[in-house]
């Protein structure tokens, strides 16, 4: 079975929209571009992950969409480089 990746559009503001991006040391940052960012290892996690860092941060969940990638499809869309 073909291993699955997520990463996670979140809306701050009314037009704004940024990717939620899973750091090395465990915290989290916003960005514009999805190239060359880190993503989830599981529906799951991303789901409790952006749940609580928008309860943590705004006192309240916002909207947001879970994005699946394959492998193959993270290579495509540059959001991992495979040699770096």
């Amino acid at each position: 079975m073909e291993q699955h990746y997520y990463a996670v559009l979140i809306q701050i503001n009314i037009g704004k929209s940024v990717w939620l991006v899973p750091q090395k040391n465990g915290t989290l940052a916003w960005s514009d571009e999805i190239s060359g960012t880190r993503v989830f290892s599981s529906y799951e996690e991303a789901k409790k992950t952006v749940e609580n860092h928008f309860l943590e941060d705004f006192g309240f969940i916002g909207s947001y969409k879970i994005i699946e990638f394959s492998h193959q499809e993270l290579l495509d869309f540059e959001i991992i480089v495979e040699g770096r």
